[in-house]
């Protein structure tokens, strides 16, 4: 199968999915609409990683999309922490991991694209001192689990900078 088919192909299959899902949603109350954020997040994320994958000959220019997928994907993930926890108010400084997200997309985007170093490093700084203020500002002000993992991520980002060294 080509790739252009291919990649339509699995589009259309994943708008069916989200239809589908939707209007369950719709047709059955009991699931609950706030349930359905991190769903719609990471199915768009997924749409946006899959076609550097589906069509090997444009990856260079289609890695691109890794980094608006990086952030839907960040964004399904901070929602699933949300529905799971009731912590809404975490928002206050959870939007700090979109940039983190941004950070992932872009040195994602430089290895699968080939890009080069520099794009990458840049990423992965951006990756890095996303999830640090995230942990400053989650160990300061999160709720018990988070104020866990706020300082666990400043020890791994710590960690990642002495062995980064070496």
């Amino acid at each position: 199968m080509e790739a252009k088919n291919r990649a339509v192909l699995v589009v259309g299959a994943m708008f069916m999915l989200l239809g589908v899902g939707l209007l369950a949603f719709n047709l059955f109350p009991g699931l609950g609409r706030v349930s359905i954020w991190p769903m719609i997040f990471f199915m768009l994320a997924a749409a946006f990683f899959l076609p550097p994958f589906l069509a090997p000959l444009a990856r260079r220019g289609l890695a691109a999309l890794l980094i608006p997928g990086s952030i839907l994907l960040t964004l399904g993930l901070i929602f699933t922490y949300n529905v799971l926890t009731h912590d809404w108010g975490m928002w206050a400084y959870g939007w700090i991991l979109i940039n983190a997200g941004v950070g992932a997309g872009l040195a994602l985007a430089a290895w699968v694209g080939d890009w080069g170093r520099g794009a990458r490093t840049t990423g992965l700084w951006m990756l890095v001192i996303g999830l640090v203020a995230f942990g400053i500002f989650a160990a300061i002000f999160g709720d018990f689990l988070l104020r866990i993992l706020g300082p666990l991520m400043l020890l791994a980002g710590g960690i990642w900078l002495l062995f980064r060294r070496r």
